[in-house]
């Protein structure tokens, strides 16, 4: 049997070649190999890292950023315990000292909180005034009441 070769030229023209079979060598069969019996064993590449118990490896940066999350979260979790924004003087505790005081006629809460704490906002001390009281409203009190108003703001 003849094989056809197609030969592309750099002309324009194509040109098929026929070439005769060869007589001296024997045709050639596929034959199936036989694979090793047992487990493949690995071979190494060039550029092969040692193998390591702990995984995968980390570049420079990829501990970094491991370490800044590690130390997110334990400074989340100190917090979560400690709250230095939430200390004994704003939950209300009885740290603060207090002073009862008698309300006579004509007496409003803005007076008392300036004779309480002339140097400290009114706005401020009528509010702990009605929080320490329960008080919903500035005309709840009444000549004659004993109120707790914040002694030293």
């Amino acid at each position: 049997m003849a094989t056809t070769t197609y030969i592309p030229p750099f002309e324009t023209r194509a040109r098929v070649v026929i070439e005769p079979e060869r007589t001296d060598a024997p045709p050639r069969r596929h034959v199936a190999r036989r694979r090793p019996a047992g487990r493949p064993t690995a071979v190494a590449c060039v550029g092969s890292a040692e193998p390591s118990l702990h995984g995968s490896r980390l570049t420079r940066r990829g501990r970094v950023v491991v370490g800044f999350a590690w130390l997110l979260l334990i400074v989340a979790g100190v917090l979560a315990f400690v709250r230095p924004w939430g200390g004994a003087e704003s939950s209300g505790g009885g740290s603060a000292a207090v002073t009862t005081v008698e309300v006579r006629g004509g007496d409003t809460l803005w007076e008392l909180a300036a004779d309480v704490a002339p140097t400290a906002d009114p706005r401020e001390t009528v509010a702990a005034i009605m929080e320490l009281n329960d008080l919903s409203a500035a005309s709840d009190i009444r000549p004659g009441d004993l109120i707790q108003v914040p002694s030293g703001q």
